[in-house]
């Protein structure tokens, strides 16, 4: 046994070195050798990674808008320490509030993060900030890292013969690399605020949009919490307001000697010019949830999910989750050639189905059956429920699965609940946007707030929009964003 022992560590300490050697590289930003990938395979990952990402999500259907998000993050690259890798910046057609760096220098912003921004400098700012992992390599070192866990993680599997611990120990490597550490956000928000004051805007802007987010954040898991769900903010957001934060203070403030003060900062005008129209929550394109029921205008699709399933709308997959998580409705849309027979289609879609029922409504055609499919990761048998509802030239495919127990009766409702949309619900399938206004002499949160497409929430969410958050009010002939 003890020479056994020696032997794993040997194994795991050249594999160890042998990778060091192959991953060694010299950081951009510190000028010293580091634990990273290599810069090609950050290009090829990136690219690779980059398709995934926008089959998850699609681009906004915005060209003008596309072209200021992508010219900005252009201009701050060119100011970068990684000025001659290709960046490629997308505004991503979603309601969440973020932004998001891959390695080899694709960045995205989110629609949903941009509605609480007023100014383009706090674009710009997150924009940097995102360019900042890019440049300090943070992707690389990340990967590099959690290459040396599975190392030695394979290394303890080959010793012991035992694939539990393997499993272990490649979920902890997992749990340890999921996530930017404190330090290299703060990097990132150093490098950011740097390259801003380069294109001359004030990098005390930076702290005013972590600050714009972070009360964001705060408001969304108060309301998450009052409605019993959970909440991800945007990364890289402080324990405490970004303006007691020390640390962030002292590098921001670091950064004022890298702008030129002689040279006026860039027009913020524009910012908010590009802003009016901007889709705001949901998109129209990908449909309404509202509850447990779905709306999509232009598919002329009306589907109500069983009561307190939390829905989850992607651009490939809609889907629906159980309270207690253990069921899940999942539906995705498949272009057929009509006239086609629903049990037949259902037949050809998936294997080994049985226990065909006929589910059909007035409206549509539907048939519900048991699939049996191998897991591809355990490699045994599971089945699950599936059903198709056709009508012309679309099928809209179910599958239901269960850990224990296939859903039953929510699934069966779910599959006859699909029809088109009735001429009262067309509003509720259409999508809101945000409608830039002039406050007058009266005009209050309150009012304004009333005056948008909102919920109970409007008045906070109006404050939000605005920077005036949590008490603050519009001041006579200033611009102000509501929700239409």
């Amino acid at each position: 046994m003890m020479l056994m022992k020696i032997n794993i560590a040997k194994l795991v300490a050249a594999s160890c070195l042998l990778l060091v050697l192959q991953a060694c590289a010299t950081n951009p930003v510190s000028g010293l050798p580091e634990l990273a990938m290599s810069e090609a395979w950050e290009k090829n990952a990136g690219a690779q990674y980059h398709q995934e990402i926008l089959k998850q999500y699609q681009v906004y259907d915005d060209p003008e808008l596309q072209q200021y998000v992508n010219d900005i993050g252009q201009r701050l690259a060119k100011k970068s320490h990684r000025p001659d890798l290709p960046f490629t910046f997308t505004l991503l057609d979603s309601p969440d509030v973020n932004a998001f760096a891959l390695p080899g220098g694709y960045v995205y912003v989110t629609r949903g993060i941009m509605a609480y921004m007023n100014k383009e400098s706090h674009l710009a700012g997150v924009i940097g900030h995102e360019i900042g992992h890019v440049t300090g390599r943070h992707g690389a070192q990340r990967a590099a890292q959690q290459q040396v866990t599975q190392v030695a993680s394979v290394a303890v599997a080959i010793g012991t013969g035992s694939s539990e611990l393997l499993q272990a120990s490649q979920m902890l490597g997992g749990a340890l690399m999921s996530g930017y550490g404190r330090n290299q956000e703060l990097q990132s928000d150093e490098l950011g605020a740097k390259y801003i004051a380069q294109n001359n805007y004030n990098p005390e802007d930076m702290i005013d949009v972590i600050g714009i987010l972070k009360n964001q954040e705060l408001f969304a898991k108060q309301r998450a919490q009052e409605e019993g769900v959970e909440v991800q903010g945007y990364h890289g957001l402080f324990s405490t307001h970004p303006r007691n934060d020390q640390r962030l203070q002292g590098v921001i403030k670091a950064a004022e000697k890298y702008r030129d003060l002689s040279q006026p900062a860039p027009d913020d005008g524009r910012f908010l010019r590009l802003s009016d129209g901007m889709a705001f929550g949901e998109s129209e394109s990908q449909g309404i949830t509202r509850g447990n029921k779905f709306y999509h205008k232009s598919l002329n699709l009306f589907v109500e999910f069983p009561a307190d399933w939390k829905i989850q709308n992607t651009q490939s997959v809609l889907g629906a989750i159980s309270p207690d998580g253990s069921q899940i409705i999942k539906m995705q849309m498949d272009s057929i050639a009509p006239p086609i027979d629903p049990s037949s289609y259902l037949s050809s879609k998936f294997q080994s189905v049985s226990e065909l029922q006929n589910l059909s409504t007035s409206e549509d055609q539907a048939f519900a059956g048991i699939a049996t499919a191998q897991d591809p990761k355990t490699g045994q048998q599971q089945r699950y429920r599936v059903s198709t509802v056709t009508r012309g030239g679309q099928a809209f495919i179910m599958t239901g699965l269960g850990k224990t127990e296939l859903p039953n009766q929510s699934f069966f409702d779910t599959t006859k609940s699909i029809r088109k949309l009735k001429s009262s619900e067309i509003a509720l399938a259409e999508g809101r946007n945000i409608k830039l206004v002039t406050a007058r002499a009266g005009d209050t949160v309150a009012s304004l707030a009333k005056s948008s497409n909102l919920d109970k929430y409007a008045e906070a969410q109006i404050r939000l929009l605005n920077d005036l958050y949590p008490r603050g009010e519009p001041k006579v002939g200033q611009r102000i964003k509501i929700v239409k």
